[in-house]
């Protein structure tokens, strides 16, 4: 009988590692916020287009175009300053994730705030049923509320409004919800986490929870000074940790320097038994409503492209990229024409994730979206 030679057992052996490897990337998903009025609207025109604070700042009067306010974003939409509720552009949005090879949007809910739960089914919620794609809430109610018992029944309503919607993330069969959190004043503790899971399960059925959870620990060294607290590695019922960005908790945004705390925080979630979902940047400019701004450059796109290979080789379980489209902080890959390629963020993506990119067309934005 013939044997197999040593190298081509080796060689077999390696290919299916790297089968192995390539079969459990990451998903890919973006946050994405519905919270964008354009200048027709009676009510709040140009919401989260421009702040109070851009009116007298330098940099942003100079940016201003006759007509619209100072803007807040150092970079222009390809689209203008578009409204959330428009279909035309929730869909453009949603072909342009797809094309660049995007899994899901994480989108920001605010409840009934301002309005902008209509903006949502109006606009990506719609566009996603459409188009085939999926969505999940990141919900920034999870911090921003005065008290826990008016939390719970907020949301129980949110997630009784989406989770049964054919377009709705799933992981492990149960609907997603991720709970923004801000690290140095949380508007949970472990504790109460306990509880809104019970409270919210009893109501809706069993949850995937993703939870925005970083702590400080200035004993730990360049790579451990960010930790998941033990108490929270500790908290049943948490499927996945999570943060929302490096910019608020350290400020690197090369692969050297992200990769060591990228690695520390997900074995401490693997530890525990947890996922962990990564964030991943293309960069940081609030330049034009903060005097003292923090600028994370883009470098051409390397610096999105060091963010995904430090989470990747760190092996996270997820990617969020902040943002698609929080234009405030210019963290965004949604197409600008401030760049040279509009799209040139999204070709970075697409080119992680192995696809060919192909922009779908910009559509004619013109039809006023609403009240």
């Amino acid at each position: 009988m013939m044997k197999t030679p040593f190298i081509i057992i080796c060689s077999l052996i390696m290919l299916s590692t790297l089968a192995q490897r390539l079969a459990a990337k990451p998903l890919l998903f973006a946050n994405y916020y519905c919270w964008y009025h354009d200048g027709h609207r009676e009510l709040r025109p140009f919401l989260h287009w421009t702040y109070p604070a851009s009116a007298d700042n330098p940099l942003a009067k100079l940016a201003r175009k006759p007509g619209e306010p100072a803007p807040n974003s150092v970079f222009r939409p390809l689209a203008g300053f578009y409204d959330s509720a428009d279909p035309k552009i929730a869909e453009w949005h949603v072909r342009l994730a797809q094309a660049a090879g995007i899994d899901a949007f994480l989108v920001d809910w605010w409840d009934t705030h301002q309005g902008l739960d209509q903006n949502v089914d109006r606009g990506i919620v719609a566009a996603a049923h459409k188009l085939k794609f999926k969505f999940a809430l990141l919900d920034e109610r999870a911090q921003f509320h005065k008290s826990l018992d008016e939390y719970m029944p907020m949301l129980v309503r949110g997630l009784k409004r989406y989770k049964d919607h054919p377009a709705y993330l799933l992981i492990d069969g149960k609907p997603v919800v991720y709970l923004y959190q801000v690290a140095a004043e949380p508007g949970l503790t472990a504790d109460e986490f306990v509880r809104l899971e019970k409270h919210v399960e009893a109501e809706v059925g069993p949850v995937y929870w993703i939870v925005d959870k970083i702590a400080h620990d200035a004993s730990g060294g360049k790579d451990r000074e960010k930790h998941i607290p033990a108490e929270w590695l500790a908290t049943p019922g948490v499927d996945c940790f999570a943060f929302y960005s490096t910019f608020s908790h350290f400020r690197a945004h090369t692969y050297e320097d992200l990769v060591g705390r990228f690695t520390h925080m997900t074995r401490l979630a693997h530890g525990a038994g947890k996922k962990m979902l990564l964030p991943v940047h293309p960069g940081h400019d609030n330049s034009h409503f903060v005097d003292a701004p923090y600028v994370m450059p883009r470098r051409d796109g390397q610096t999105l492209r060091d963010f995904l290979r430090a989470a990747t080789d760190a092996g996270a379980d997820y990617l969020m990229v902040t943002s698609w489209n929080e234009w405030p902080e210019s963290t965004v890959i949604e197409p600008s024409s401030s760049w040279e390629d509009p799209y040139q963020y999204l070709r970075i993506l697409a080119k992680f994730q192995g696809k060919d990119f192909n922009p779908p067309a910009l559509p004619d934005f013109g039809k006023e979206p609403g009240p």
